[in-house]
């Protein structure tokens, strides 16, 4: 599976490797970085069983291949993993792994290191944790690099039964078919009875810019946790969803992390439990910001903007940055009018498009998680993208009011894939300090501990365009435009023409 055909989630970025050329060189020539605040994170704040999901690029016959992996590890708060099982669609296939142990360390600032041992050998990751239930986690091994996240698991969840009602899913990819290598999006929603039935599944592809329109999910729908213990132990079952054969992992109720593992296509995504409302026109109403990345006919595109929904069909106050592989596109540009529709079955189903008179049209398809929540896939003619839009705070946003501490994940993509996690600390005035850990595919090596400084600039409301600028240690500024859904999280999108880049900002507690 080439990379040139890789699909990129929402939370990966894209940058060329020149960017790195300077952060990696150098060795002991860059002084020390400086110490991470103290005692608010420890390896007791990484205590229990956690899910994790993850998506990158492996050394396969001598080039990059996408791969996907999802899985459980259980720390023990003092640096141990106890137990584990993960899933991995890689370059030789699918299989399932138990892990035999392993160990991991987290600093102050709540960035650490993991390693997960199997029988195929110890895979190394870096993590950052936005709470003590969650975080970013990027592979940091020589032949390999992948990010993702990874959550606290519910166990009581770990049973068919508690795999009830409505569920809106997004899987993004690769599909492959014959000698046809494409990126590929699915995006839907489906119902689980409680006893391992599905019904009322609806879905969208986008395979290699061509979207099929809403279709219903082929016979044989099913999801049911294993029974030979893995079910149990660690909330792994099997699926088939949306025609596509899986494996998945529970977080709990709400949340389940899907594999596909109808090799050689790979694709992977998350389900997430849907208000069991009948959703209307109405159910859409107020202001929302979004970030959805993937491919073009040109290369990788991620976008990311603000728009406002009046209940009533209609679209106002967009705002957008889209950057298509170094060509930068700002709405609005000229004037711009959009609609929207919400599907008459009221399972949550929808379209959205604006058109600016002097750039063009934009359109998309989305399946409502809430009235505040939706996955979103772009549906233009030789486009691959998709993420999610989410209600934005109905409070300003001001430089004082985001201060505090924030993790960031994000994941690189140019002739080869980079990845990095990182903390930093605002102040009221908007400056940034803090660390950052990346992983370099084609250098096959880490970097750890990389300074990083920046800026956040909020103008008006802070619901609007706002721009951040980032610089890790001996490399030129990197500049966004940052949308804020509310003080807790920011969603970036790089403005450089050079540079494809975007991820979230996500508060610490």
């Amino acid at each position: 599976m080439n990379t040139s055909a890789r699909r990129l989630s929402a939370l990966l970025v894209l940058i060329p490797l020149s960017f790195f050329a300077a952060a990696c060189g150098g060795g002991g020539s860059t002084p020390p970085p400086p110490p991470p605040p103290s005692g608010k994170f420890s390896n007791a704040s990484l205590s229990g069983q956690y899910a994790f999901s993850m998506t990158g690029t492996e050394l396969c016959g001598g080039v990059g291949s996408l791969f996907t992996r999802i899985g459980t590890f259980t720390a023990d708060g003092n640096g141990n993993i106890t137990t584990g099982l993960e899933d991995v669609n890689v370059c030789p296939g699918t299989s399932t792994l138990q892990f035999s142990g392993g160990r991991y360390s987290i600093g102050g600032d709540g960035r650490g290191v993991l390693q997960l041992a199997n029988n195929t050998g110890t895979t190394d990751y870096n993590i950052a944790l936005s709470t003590t239930s969650a975080g970013m986690i990027i592979q940091t091994d020589a032949a390999a690099t992948a990010s993702g996240s990874f959550q606290r698991q519910t166990a009581s969840a770990f049973t068919n039964a508690a795999i009830s009602g409505g569920y809106v899913f997004d899987f993004n990819g690769v599909d492959v078919n014959g000698s046809n290598v494409n990126p590929a999006s699915y995006i839907g929603r489906f119902d689980a009875d409680g006893a391992g039935g599905v019904g009322n599944g609806l879905y969208d592809s986008n395979i290699g810019g061509t979207a099929s329109g809403q279709q219903a999910f082929p016979s044989g729908a099913f999801y049911s946790l294993d029974s030979n213990g893995n079910g149990t132990n660690y909330g792994r079952g099997t699926a088939v969803i949306a025609g596509r054969t899986c494996a998945f992992y529970v977080v709990d109720s709400t949340r389940l992390k899907f594999l596909t593992t109808d090799f050689p296509s790979a694709l992977a995504g998350d389900a997430y439990a849907q208000q069991n409302i009948a959703f209307t026109p109405s159910s859409l109403n107020g202001s929302f910001a979004f970030l959805i990345g993937g491919s073009s006919s040109n290369g990788p595109i991620t976008t990311a903007g603000r728009f406002s929904a009046d209940g009533n069909g209609n679209i106002s106050n967009v705002i957008l940055d889209e950057n298509n592989s170094g060509t930068v596109t700002l709405l609005p540009t000229g004037t711009v009018t959009g609609s929207y529709t919400v599907d008459s079955n009221q399972f949550g189903g929808g379209t959205v498009s604006w058109t600016d008179s002097t750039v063009g049209t934009f359109s998309f398809i989305f399946y409502l998680i809430s009235p505040t929540k939706a996955v979103f896939q772009e549906v233009d003619s030789n486009i691959v993208s998709d993420g999610t839009f989410t209600a934005q705070t109905t409070t300003p946003i001001t430089a004082a009011s985001m201060a505090g501490d924030f993790v960031l994940g994000w994941s690189a993509i140019a002739n080869a894939e980079e990845d990095y996690v990182g903390q930093f600390t605002l102040n009221s005035s908007g400056s940034a300090t803090g660390l950052a850990d990346f992983n370099v595919f084609s250098a096959g090596q880490p970097f750890l501990a990389v300074p990083l400084s920046g800026t956040l600039t909020v103008g008006g409301d802070g619901t609007g365009a706002n721009t951040f600028e980032a610089t890790l240690q001996g490399n030129s500024p990197l500049h966004f435009t940052a949308y804020a859904v509310d003080p807790n999280t920011v969603l970036l999108v790089g403005t450089d023409n050079n540079i494809v880049i975007a991820g979230p900002l996500v508060r610490q507690p």
